[in-house]
């Protein structure tokens, strides 16, 4: 996942989005339409950097990871709490299935912070490898994957002991994970433009899927109905691959430099957020095939997104920026935001 380093929100811009019809695209006027989503609200928040964010259906609330810990919105009150957990630089905001704890990887330390996500108490703090950046539960192992962005590695974490098991050599950089709840987690390795497909029993890799056409994937999503992968490159695609034999499945176009992937079984709905400020929605056919695609505006920089099933909402960070030195992005003061996108 790109860093971003010197927030302190955006240009609005539209991308015209086509999945291409001899690869992934379904039967465009079959496929139920997806819906028109728009921006309903903004909530503000402390300059910083920011990373990934989550939804807890539940308890109503939204978390964003921030370069000075994590900040969460009450979605009923609209009330920010700025710094729920203090930390140097976190990335990931994993909510545990099935209890009230979050683990956060603190990309600053190279440690992984347990904590009650309703209070902000701290439960555990537990040593990871290098740059610690996306996460990933299974519930049914009880472990938690944090991939190390640095040390080209997996760090696995027994969460109900609060505690480091083993450490796996990917090979490479690895991204986004997804776990397919048959004992496989599935992770996208960016510098080889590859899928490592971990055996979670046996603690190692035990297969790659490469990704044809696909340059530096980040954001990672499974569909167990069809048993279908779905990569976010930053070259403006996003690749469809069967799980199991590691087909191509498909090319779908989205906005360049996408740095998320989620998948919605509910819906069939698929979403991927991407830094040049576009949304782009589509459906996946039972089969694992695409429909055809939609690009929403959202804000340059909204590259991370959060899907709250319950409303349909989705939920993107970002701030207005202006070009730095070396063509990197300089945030302007008192513009970081949240925004929420829902239909009108």
């Amino acid at each position: 996942m790109s860093r971003a380093v010197l927030i302190v929100g955006l240009a609005l811009s539209l991308a015209s989005c086509g999945s291409d019809p001899a690869d992934a695209s379904g039967d465009a006027a079959s496929d139920p339409a997806v819906p028109e989503l728009a921006i309903l609200t903004e909530y503000g928040g402390p300059d910083g950097g920011y990373d990934y964010l989550s939804v807890d259906s539940d308890a109503r609330r939204v978390f964003a990871a921030r370069e000075f810990g994590v900040m969460a919105v009450d979605l009923d009150t609209g009330k920010v709490t700025d710094r729920l957990i203090e930390a140097n630089d976190v990335s990931a905001v994993l909510p545990i299935a099935g209890t009230n704890e979050m683990l956060s990887t603190v990309y600053g330390d190279n440690e992984a912070v347990l904590f009650d996500r309703g209070t902000g108490e701290e439960i555990a703090r537990i040593a990871v490898g290098e740059k610690p950046d996306a996460a990933a539960y299974d519930p049914d192992s009880g472990l938690a994957f944090v991939m190390n962005a640095g040390g080209n590695s997996i760090s696995l974490i027994d969460v109900a002991d609060r505690a480091p098991v083993g450490t796996i050599a990917v090979g490479g950089k690895p991204e986004a994970g997804a776990i397919d709840g048959k004992g496989h987690l599935f992770v996208n390795i960016e510098d080889t433009a590859e899928i490592a497909v971990i055996d979670i029993a046996a603690r190692k890799v035990a297969r790659r899927l490469p990704l044809p056409g696909c340059v530096e994937p980040t954001g990672i999503a499974y569909d167990a109905l069809s048993d279908t992968l779905i990569s976010a490159c930053h070259n403006g695609v996003a690749k469809l691959i069967d799980a199991g034999s590691g087909a191509d499945k498909g090319t779908v176009q989205v906005g360049r430099n996408a740095d998320g992937a989620i998948f919605d079984p509910g819906t069939r709905l698929a979403y991927i957020p991407a830094k040049e400020g576009t949304l782009t929605l589509f459906r996946l056919a039972e089969t694992g095939v695409a429909g055809e695609p939609a690009s929403v505006p959202t804000r340059y920089g909204a590259r991370t997104a959060a899907l709250d099933p319950a409303t349909g909402r989705v939920y993107l960070s970002t701030a207005d920026f202006t070009g730095g030195a070396a063509d990197e992005d300089v945030a302007t003061p008192s513009t970081f935001r949240i925004l929420e996108l829902g239909t009108k």
